[in-house]
């Protein structure tokens, strides 16, 4: 009976202690998987031991909780494996067997055999996964590596068994799904990768080609080395092998080897030309661009040892080159303008989290909390944004500093061409106005020389039919004859040529504040003690007698107001000025009469014209006054008002203008007197 109790005694103890050495049993739910398989399994290091062994030692509890694989202690990829047993607690009421799937996402692992051991002894090799065969697609579930479909039996259990073969990261992560969850993970995992290199692919055309207009080469090199780093990752991620040479695997380790040496190298390029200041050389600029020489050497070692040694090397360049960058960024910023405390502070933060995540992956340490790869692109992606900003918003300051400091000289030669500019038009207009005078004059010279011709034959043929005409006629008429040959012979007079002292003689003084010609011709002003004084009824007669039919035709009433006042303006200009007044009047008015006559203003006169015609509002005298402007029923040219305007503006008269609409208009012509 004692030997019984201490057998049972034993027994129980044994089976106490195999539980607690053992790894925990992951219990499935029916229809669900296990998310994360990490924190139940256990781990063994010996990469001799056969699958028997490592069975039987994970059976006996020899396995650790920890992982323990050293990325140096040999110059090829660490090897480790872990286990979990799965209890399947689904009840076995005769339903078939739950369908699995096993993920594992370890970034550039380089083998992966995955085992299920069934109670029976039965055992599946699920995977066999090596970096050196082609490129398997149904190995892969977007950047994860996977198992076919494998079932498992309710109230099943079975031992899961997972060989690795490391890279340089040892962080994984393991998970259990079911094809439902597969697809859901995958779809999920897809978008994330597809924003994610969306996104940086963005900001990098646009960070290169923002400095390439700028032509900024400090920040073109910052856009080629974030593009390389973004290469790299996507050789994390198995990208270059499932896209560019998936039937190549030799390829992968010496693309790998130069991205990870190319980006140290463009780094230390970028650090030394940055320390170049007004394109001299400094001691420290020439010993970091020297150090992309130390790359170039790890490259070409990595194709005689291509192992975690010359990894390593390239791991420690890398991070030297960032120290590099940082330190040398900040003295060029500091050199070509103040430096923000925001964008250092970025820096700063970016430098440390990267050298962090280095010396995480050196060390073998696990990170818990994000996946390596994960923690790569978030790293990634606020260095790109820091950068970007940071350096973007530096060159467009000094752009503007400079536009400021320039903005100033540029301001005083668009003064100087401003005042050029000007004076061209100027004398463009000056040039034009003179043509065009001399245009006008040369046609008025043409216009008065043809009329001259027909006006003496006229004169001609009336000396010989004077006999027969009734001396009022006759008078009448030589009148008429005599103020045709003047107006023609003062026209051919005003345009001949003279020399520039005879027209800067004649020229009359002009004030300031004079209103240039409106009709082109300019008109010598007369001299009152040169010119011979006449009795103003002279030219009140004559215009009565030129227009006095006209008006009787109409049914008007021509009147004059008879003056023995004198004056010594020319007799041409108060007839032309007269003539065009009154045959305004008799053309427009309608009813009525028209009256010329001579007020005395003492050593003034006035020659007014008065009518009962449709009277001018304010602004149609205005208007009228310009020349070629008319109203919309009159059948004239527009130039009459304007004519007596500009003739008594050059001899200095005065011409008024008093028009009531509907009742008639009154014009005053202002004339010295003489005694």
């Amino acid at each position: 009976m004692t030997r019984i109790l201490h057998l049972w005694v034993f027994l129980f103890f044994s089976l106490l202690v195999t539980g607690l050495a053992r790894a925990e049993t992951v219990r499935l739910e029916p229809g669900q998987g296990i998310g994360d398989l990490k924190p139940h399994l256990v781990y063994e290091s010996d990469p001799s031991a056969s699958l028997a062994d490592i069975l039987n030692r994970f059976r006996s509890g020899a396995f650790s909780p920890t992982l323990k694989a050293s990325l140096l202690g040999t110059n090829y990829a660490p090897e480790a494996w872990a286990a979990v047993e799965i209890y399947n607690a689904t009840l076995n009421d005769g339903r078939a067997p739950d369908p699995f799937i096993l993920t594992v996402e370890l970034p550039l692992v380089s083998e992966l055999d995955a085992y299920v051991i069934r109670e029976s002894g039965f055992t599946e090799n699920l995977i066999n996964y090596s970096i050196f065969e082609p490129f398997a697609p149904e190995d892969h579930s977007v950047t994860r590596l996977r198992t076919p479909v494998f079932q498992i039996a309710p109230q099943e259990r079975v031992t899961l068994l997972v060989n690795f073969k490391f890279g340089p990261f040892q962080s994984f992560k393991m998970a259990l799904e079911t094809p439902v969850e597969l697809e859901a993970s995958a779809f999920a995992s897809g978008i994330t990768h597809t924003a994610f290199y969306a996104f940086t692919i963005s900001c990098l055309i646009f960070f290169f080609g923002f400095h390439l207009a700028m032509k900024n080469w400090i920040g073109m090199l910052y856009a080629l080395q974030f593009g390389l780093g973004l290469a790299f990752i996507g050789y994390i991620d198995g990208l270059w092998f499932r896209f560019f040479f998936p039937d190549n695997p030799e390829l992968q380790s010496p693309i790998g080897f130069f991205l990870l040496f190319a980006l140290s190298g463009v780094g230390f390029v970028i650090s030394g030309r940055s320390l170049v200041q007004d394109r001299r050389e400094t001691r420290l600029s020439i010993a970091l661009t020297s150090m992309a020489s130390l790359s170039v050497a790890g490259f070409a070692l990595s194709f005689f040892s291509p192992g975690t040694y010359v990894a390593f090397f390239g791991y420690v360049l890398l991070a030297l080159m960032f120290v590099s960058v940082f330190l040398a960024g900040r003295r060029w910023r500091r050199a070509e303008g103040a430096a923000h405390l925001s964008g250092e502070l970025i820096s700063a933060a970016g430098t440390l989290l990267v050298v962090g995540l280095i010396a995480l992956m050196v060390v073998g340490l696990e990170a818990e909390i994000l996946p390596v790869a994960t923690t790569v692109k978030g790293i990634f992606s606020c260095l790109l944004i820091a950068t970007m900003t940071g350096l973007t918003a530096h060159i467009v300051a000094l752009r503007h500093k400079h536009a400021n400091a320039v903005k100033a000289e540029i301001k005083a030669l668009e003064a100087e061409t401003k005042r050029s500019r000007e004076l061209l038009v100027a004398e463009r207009n000056y040039t034009r106005a003179r043509d065009l005078a001399s245009l006008r004059q040369r046609q008025l010279a043409t216009a008065s020389h043809d009329l001259k011709q027909p006006i003496t034959s006229l004169r001609l043929s009336f000396d010989h039919l004077a006999d027969h005409i009734e001396p009022p006629v006759r008078q009448r008429l030589a009148e008429a004859f005599d103020y045709m040959e003047a107006l023609s012979n003062s026209y051919l007079k005003e345009t001949t040529p003279r020399s520039a002292e005879a027209e800067t003689e004649n020229l009359p003084d002009q004030k300031a504040g004079d209103e240039p010609l409106r009709t082109g011709v300019r008109m010598a002003r007369a001299d009152p003690a040169e010119t011979e004084s006449y009795e103003l009824s002279l030219v009140l007669d004559t215009v009565q007698q030129m227009f006095g039919e006209e008006a009787i035709s109409k049914g008007l009433k021509l009147r004059r107001v008879a003056s023995s006042r004198k004056t010594a303006v020319p007799a041409i200009v108060l007839m032309r000025i007269a003539s065009n007044l009154v045959s305004n009047a008799v053309k427009y008015t309608e009813t009525g009469k028209v009256l010329i006559g001579v007020r005395n203003r003492g050593q003034t006169v006035d020659l007014c014209v008065l009518d009962t015609g449709p009277g001018l509002t304010r602004a149609e005298q205005e208007c009228f006054l310009k020349a070629y402007e008319k109203g919309s029923s009159s059948r004239g040219h527009g130039l009459g008002l304007s004519v007596c305007h500009d003739l008594a503006r050059e001899h200095g008269l005065a011409f008024t203008c008093q028009s009531v609409k509907g009742r008639g208009t009154q014009f005053r012509l202002t004339l010295p007197a003489s005694n």
